[in-house]
Formats: structure tokens, sequence, C-alpha cells
């Protein structure tokens, strides 16, 4: 029986979501199999999320009060990360034991790095103290433009200030403006305005945006290729990183809206619903697979075949796998729902 798509779900969101989980796994197995980086794509598929993010926050502000929706992203954001990240703790630990024996120095470093360095699943940490920053802000004031310069100097602030490592913080500098803009297009309603518009508007912004991104990253590809490429951003505020961070920004900023309006079309299409379907997994598809990380690592792949072969390991060997499995087991376990 063909699976019945809700119709409360905003379609293109779900594809949008889905384009960018399949990239963070790509992004991953090339980086631990190749050890190739790309900011073409790093630097766009977690602000796809937080722009998601943002946008649904809106929405949640108007249905909650402040209060409540801490409690809420508690219970969504900071449950699951203290629970993945015991079992990545635990998965890694196992691994480290086969591999080289029991050293209790290794193990509370590993403890370490995974609960206080947010070294897997960064991303629940990380986006309760983003949220929790908004919602404080939402709370202050209900003038909706004070809101936006609150947080934009706010933005401002964790640019020139927030360089601690300790819960990945360091990424909230780039990350925070994109919830902001999901915020304020939901707020505003300017993605229902875009598929209002004639059909050659959304075709015209797709040609800018996907020139700006390739020119973005073609561009700054000398300053990828440095220590910079994950670094920069917990290093002391300064012109050339400023710059850099900068770059990155554009480079996310464009290749978003290049895959939203991607999104777009292909929502029109119920072919290709498979993409919407996956959409409600990329939560699932995200902790599962920095599970595996370790994995990851140890699958061989030709260099000069890099790109094709870690596409297709991600797509049929992990994404695919991981997706049957969840939609077909776990989700069925009650403990399982609580904690994803």
């Amino acid at each position: 029986m063909k699976e019945k798509l809700e119709k409360n779900r905003l379609k293109e969101m779900d594809i949008f979501k889905a384009i960018a989980i399949v990239a963070v796994v790509y992004g991953h197995v090339l980086a631990n199999t190749a050890g190739l980086y790309t900011g073409f794509i790093s630097f766009v598929h977690m602000p796809v999320f937080y722009f998601v993010s943002g946008f649904f926050l809106y929405k949640e502000l108007k249905k909650y009060s402040e209060k409540e929706l801490i409690k809420k992203k508690s219970r969504r954001l900071l449950v699951p990360y203290f629970v993945w990240s015991l079992v990545a703790f635990m998965a890694s630990n196992a691994l480290i034991v086969l591999q080289k024996g029991f050293d209790i120095g290794v193990v509370l470093d590993e403890a370490v790095q995974v609960f206080i360095y947010s070294r897997s699943v960064w991303f629940f940490i990380q986006l309760f103290f983003a949220h929790s920053l908004f919602i404080l802000i939402h709370r202050i004031t209900d003038k909706k433009e004070l809101r936006a310069v609150i947080n934009v100097g706010v933005w401002a602030v964790l640019i020139v200030f927030c360089d601690t490592e300790l819960f990945c913080m360091w990424k909230i500098k780039w990350l925070y403006g994109f919830l902001l803009l999901g915020y304020i297009c939901s707020e505003y309603e300017i993605l229902t305005r875009l598929k209002s518009c004639k059909k050659f508007v959304p075709v015209v912004m797709f040609i800018i945006c996907a020139a700006c991104w390739i020119a973005v990253t073609l561009l700054t590809s000398g300053a990828y290729a440095t220590d910079l490429i994950y670094g920069f951003d917990d290093m002391a505020f300064s012109a050339e990183t400023f710059a850099v961070e900068l770059s990155v920004w554009l480079c996310g900023l464009t290749g978003m809206v290049t895959i939203y309006l991607v999104s777009l079309f292909i929502a029109e299409f119920s072919k290709l619903d498979i993409l919407y379907r996956l959409g409600s997994y990329t939560l699932d598809l995200y902790v599962a697979h920095m599970m595996i990380i370790s994995f990851i690592k140890m699958i061989p792949v030709p260099q000069n075949h890099a790109f094709e072969v870690s596409f297709v390991i991600a797509v049929f060997v992990i994404i695919v796998p991981i997706y049957l499995l969840v939609k077909y087991i776990l989700r069925k376990i009650k403990l399982y729902r609580m904690v994803t």
C-alpha cells in the first residue's frame, strides 16, 4: 500500500531538508574516507537546517509561550544530545578497546571530546543554545522590528566574541544568521509570496543564485584549502577571519536559496515524492550516520573516483538502509521516538 503523505506538511520544505541531509552524509563520507573537504557542500547543508528551524520557530512561538517552548526544546534537543552522545561515546570506546586495548586516560579524553566538545551530535546542543537565545529575545519585546534589530546586534556580538570550542559554540557565529533569516521569512510570509510569483521569477532567481554560489566557491577556494576550512570560527576575530566568514556565509546563502528553488520545482512532481518522505526522517539519518562515523572511516575509497564512489556509499550504503530501518522498525519503538 502506498504511503500517505501528510497534508499539513510543507512538501518543498521536506524536499529541501532531504537534499540537505544527502549533502551532510555525502560530505562526511568524502571527508572520512578520502580526506576531501569541499565548502561547496559543507557550508550549505547546515544553513538549510538552521533556516528551516527558524522558519518553524516562528510558528511555534505563535502556538506556545516562551516558557512552554523552552521546555519543549529541552525535551527535543537536550535529551537526544545526551542520549546519543552516550551511544557515540560507548561505540567509539568499544572500537578503541578492540584496536588498542583499555586505557582509562583515553576513555576520559573521549568523554570530554564527545560530551564537552560535542564531537558527535553537536547539532542538538548548538541548536538548543541558538533557540534559547532567540526565545529570550522574543520575550524581551513583542515589536518585530525591534526584535530583528536586537537579533542582528546579538549575531554581531557572536561573530566578534564567540570563539569557544565548548559545545561547538563557535559554529553559532555564522549559523545564527540563517536561523534569523528563516524566522523572518516565516513572519513576513516571504516564501508564500515567492510561490505565488510568476514562473519566470524563481527561474531567474535560480540562475543568479546558482551562478553566485559557484562564483563565491571558486573565488575563495584558496581560503577553503587552508587550515581555515573548519577551524577559522574558533579563532579570535580579525579582518582575515571575518572575510572568510563572510565568504562562507555568502556560499551558504546562495547555495541554500538555490537548493530551495530546486525543491520548489521537484515538489511539483509526484513521482519524486520519495524525497518528500525522506525529508521527515532527516533527524534520524543525521543521528544514525553520526553513530557510524568511525566505521565509515574504514571504507576504502579510490582517490581518482572519490566523489562518485562516496556518493554511492552515502546514498545506497548509508541513507537507504538507515531510512528503511528507521521507517519499518525503529519508529515503532516508543523509547526510540522519545530520543529523536
